[in-house]
This record gives structure tokens, sequence and C-alpha cells, in this order.
């Protein structure tokens, strides 16, 4: 690839991706921008035809699209940094290889944002979910669009208000060693989740704002063939366990300036009613014993949630006629 400067970096994450790779890669080619960017693809030991497709791409595409194939499987915190850190781009931006772009002005517009707006590290915005090959999406999100158009703060982080880090759009500290240390904390704080980790680590640096347009599918794969997404890979019981090891790690470093009692108390109702259907007591008891002392009473901040979410299950089930 040429040394011109380049304005935004997408990397991209693949894993046995062989059957939606060209149609995530082919989204980012179609974009309609002034500005210049590069796609960098780092794949993670996938054993399907998606690495063959990869190269194809980056022989057509030399001066746009850069490889990086891993000699084994390292999990996406690992391969997250790996990817973030080859990208040379004044901004970042991340696309999945099962997902895609639906807005060709993606990069113009959040480019433009940015450049005009100094005080915001990121720019998020609002995604479709769309399942498996459906062209059209079952829903938006944010759901609440008073989430659009606003900055979104560590406040806001506090309140379990969500952000979501699908389609973020952030200025490239990864330029700097200074930069990479310190994204390299979410690979010591979780092996197994990545984006919770990334929206504190964003919102430390400072405020972002939530646009408010749709610019990224994201692809809901129903198949749990192989289990070879996290989703399908782990138990409800070992997901439990992974966030609240997660929350664990953050408020070791971070829980003396943010208050994470609301995410314990999100992550406990799920674990408790989950524990109560599947009758494992001790396998969740075991991981709500690891929850910090300053949390202790997460009982009662998580009850409410508890029957809001038994609330809006009965409510969204149809009685039959």
């Amino acid at each position: 690839m040429s040394e011109k400067q380049i304005d935004v970096s997408i990397y991209m994450l693949t894993y046995f991706h062989e059957k939606y790779i060209r149609q995530a890669i082919e989204s980012v080619l179609a974009q309609k921008t002034q500005y210049t960017y590069e796609l960098v693809i780092s794949d993670d030991f996938s054993q399907d035809g998606t690495r063959e497709i990869l190269k194809e791409y980056a022989e057509k595409y030399p001066d746009i699209i850069r490889v990086n194939l891993n000699d084994e499987n390292i999990g996406i915190p690992k391969n997250i940094y790996k990817a973030r850190s080859m990208c040379r781009g004044r901004y970042i931006t991340a696309l999945s290889g099962d997902d895609y772009w639906i807005n060709d002005q993606k990069i113009e517009t959040e480019v433009k944002f940015l450049d005009e707006h100094p005080q915001y590290v990121a720019v998020f915005n609002a995604i479709e979910l769309r399942m498996d090959d459906s062209t059209t999406a079952y829903d938006v999100i944010p759901r609440d669009k008073s989430q659009l158009n606003r900055e979104y703060s560590l406040k806001d982080y506090e309140k379990c208000e969500p952000l979501g880090t699908h389609g973020f759009f952030m200025r490239n500290y990864f330029l700097t060693e200074e930069g990479r240390e310190y994204f390299a904390q979410a690979q010591q704080i979780s092996k197994f989740v990545d984006d919770a980790v990334d929206e504190v680590l964003i919102l430390k640096k400072g405020p972002v704002y939530i646009l408010d347009i749709v610019t990224d599918a994201h692809r809901v794969v129903s198949s749990t063939e192989d289990k070879k997404n996290y989703n399908s890979r782990y138990s409800r019981l070992e997901k439990f366990g992974h966030h609240i090891g997660l929350l664990n790690g953050m408020s070791e470093r971070w829980g003396d300036e943010i208050d994470f009692s609301g995410w314990y108390a999100e992550y406990y109702a799920t674990g408790f009613l989950s524990m109560l259907v599947s009758r494992d007591f001790k396998g969740y008891k075991e991981v709500m014993k690891t929850i910090p002392s300053r949390y202790k009473g997460i009982f009662w901040k998580a009850l409410p949630k508890m029957f809001a979410f038994v609330f809006n299950r009965f409510k969204r089930v149809k009685p039959t006629a």
C-alpha cells in the first residue's frame, strides 16, 4: 500500500466467516467518500474458506486491503488489539466479518463530524439487527430514539444507559505506544468479553456523540453448528461468569472513580433468573461469591430488574385464540 495519508482505518475480525465475508468487504468498498481509507482484516485461524477469500481480495485491492492471518486462535480481545495496532488512519472503526454496512455515506458523515467536533473522542450510530440472510431489520438499536443526537459520557454509563460499540468511529489512539498500552488493558481484564471494556476505555478518554443515522447491519446468526461463535460456544453459567469477572476486573481498576453497581445489578438479575430456571444453585452462587464486598447488597438493586424482565417476557407472549 502506498504511503499516502490515510483518514480512516476499518478493522475487520474474521473467524469462520466464509459465508458472509464477501458481503462485508464489498460494503466497505462501496463507500462514497472524499476521504482515504484502508481495510485491515485479522483472521483468527479460520479453518473454512475465509482465509482464501481474504487473500483473493488483498491481491485484488493491494492499495486498500491488508490482511493478517493468525497462526493459532488467540481470541477476540487479543485479535482486536492486533488489528487495531495495524491501523494507520486518523480514525478507526470496526466491522465484523459477518456484518455489513448499509449506508454508503458512513465514512463521509462520521469523519466530517469528528473533524468539526474535536471535543468528542468518538461517534456512535444506530444499527439494524437482521436475522441470518434477511435484508430487512427485525429491530433497530437503540430502541429508545431519545438516545440519538446526544452526548454520552461516563455518567450515562453509570446509569446503565446502553451504548454498544457496534458502529463506533473513534480517534486512533493506537498510533502511539501510550495509546496502545492504554487499550491493552482490555486483554488484561477479560479474555472473553471485549465490547464492555471498550466502552469504559473510550469513555475515560472523553465524551462521545450518538448520531441519528443507521449505518450498520448486525447479523444475528441462528445456527449454532459447531459452536463457532461466543453465544453458542459457552453456557449461560459460563457467560454469567465471564461478565461478572469482567465487572470485577474493571471494578478493581476503576471502582473508586466509576460506579459499576448498576451493571452488577443488571447481570446479577439475569444470572439469578437463569439460576432458578436451571436449578444450578451451586454453579451460580460460586460466581456470585466473587462479587466485591462493596456490591454485596446488589440483590436488592437487582430485584426490580428481575420483576421487569419477567413482566416484559409475559407481555411479549401473545395469547392463543
